[in-house]
């Protein structure tokens, strides 16, 4: 992903070196319950086929690119969503059910749904009369 893009100076030139695309960490929240864990990213102009998803040696991999916006051939004067890579990593804690990982993207937002093994979610124990 270190793909070099070629940006223009404000009198139109190109610099001298090409700028690296940026690549940024998404903003994430993550919850837990007792039946599985919750990653929330915000993707801002991303649709979930776009997204590449992994799970690899108990580390969760979310990446994605997101190319400028192009309603119109006229050119932008303002542009603040800027071609740019999204990278976020996380380490997956003990007992995730990695098999049955489910996501979904709607809106800009992707859910990412971690399920706990049965051994690892809590159970109650009943404790017999001596």
């Amino acid at each position: 992903m270190s793909e070099q893009v070629a940006v223009r100076n404000s009198n139109g030139t190109l610099p001298t070196k090409p700028y690296p695309r940026r690549t940024v960490a998404p903003p994430v929240d993550v919850f837990e319950n007792e039946d599985e864990v919750l990653v929330v990213a915000d993707v801002p102009g991303i649709e979930g086929e776009a997204l590449d998803l992994r799970v690899e040696n108990d580390t969760l991999t979310l990446e994605t690119h997101r190319s400028p916006s192009s309603d119109s051939t006229a050119p932008a004067l303002l542009r603040e969503y800027d071609e740019v890579d999204f990278a976020r990593s996380f380490r997956l804690p003990a007992g995730i059910d990695t098999a049955n990982i489910a996501a979904e993207a709607k809106n800009g937002t992707l859910v990412v749904r971690l399920p706990k093994a049965a051994a690892a979610k809590p159970r109650r124990v009943t404790v017999s009369a001596a």
